[in-house]
């Protein structure tokens, strides 16, 4: 088969690295923009990151974007951002309703409160 074909197989079949390989696929076609509400999740991660914790805050509530519920998260996100706390690789068709063995078709990029919402 293939190289397409062997990593197709791969990332379905799961293993140890599967989510980080799935989410580097998902990012290299949709570039961490949330097909949901178009916000640029990414950017707006280099962004926040490039900025001291004390003027983290200031710059996500600019950027309308809704901020954890607990307390304990929004510390978190504001003392050590992390890519994932901006946007996720999403399954379409849900794992639990078969679609956790479809390949990148059935993957698009949301933003976390999309997700939230989903």
């Amino acid at each position: 088969c293939s190289i397409e074909c062997a990593e197709e197989g791969r990332l379905r079949r799961g293993g140890m690295y599967a989510s980080s390989r799935v989410r580097a696929q998902v990012f290299a076609l949709e570039r961490g923009v949330c097909c949901l509400c178009g916000i640029d999740a990414h950017a707006l991660f280099l962004r926040i990151s490039s900025l001291q914790p004390a003027e983290r805050l200031n710059a996500l509530c600019n950027a309308n974007w809704k901020l954890p519920q607990s307390s304990r998260a929004l510390e978190k996100l504001l003392q050590n951002p992390k890519e994932g706390d901006f946007w996720q690789a999403d399954h379409k068709l849900a794992v639990a309703e078969g679609g956790g063995d479809a390949g990148l078709e059935n993957l698009r990029t949301l933003c976390v409160p999309c997700h939230k919402v989903e």
